[in-house]
């Protein structure tokens, strides 16, 4: 804002204004319903199952999980399922979900060969 102006808001600001006034969020709905979203499911490619790469095996504690999902979304091969289980088949052992787990509850096992 230069020279004291203000812009006026933007077609979108003026439509979250109104919902914000009415007490609804954006889409219009009194109640929205957070669903959890597969980004995408593990299947066989190119180097067929690539769990056999592995190192180190991922092992929820079922004690300290709070079931947030946290795990499931960043894992980058989408190795763990909405019911949280983990596919071993396609399951790389990157840690990467026992890094984000904000519980702790996934420790890395080496694997037994």
């Amino acid at each position: 804002m230069k020279g004291g102006k203000s812009r006026a808001p933007t077609p979108r600001l003026k439509k979250k204004a109104e919902h914000e006034k009415a007490g609804k969020p954006e889409s219009g709905h009194a109640t929205a319903k957070r669903e959890r979203v597969a980004i995408s499911r593990p299947k066989k490619g190119a180097s067929g199952k690539t769990g056999g790469w592995r190192t180190f095996r991922p092992v929820i504690d079922p004690e300290k999980c709070s079931r947030c999902g946290l795990c499931s979304l960043y894992c980058p091969e989408a190795a763990i399922g909405e019911d949280l289980k983990i596919d071993y088949d396609f399951c790389k052992g990157c840690g990467i979900c026992a890094e984000e787990c904000p519980q702790k509850a996934i420790r890395m096992e080496r694997e037994e060969q």
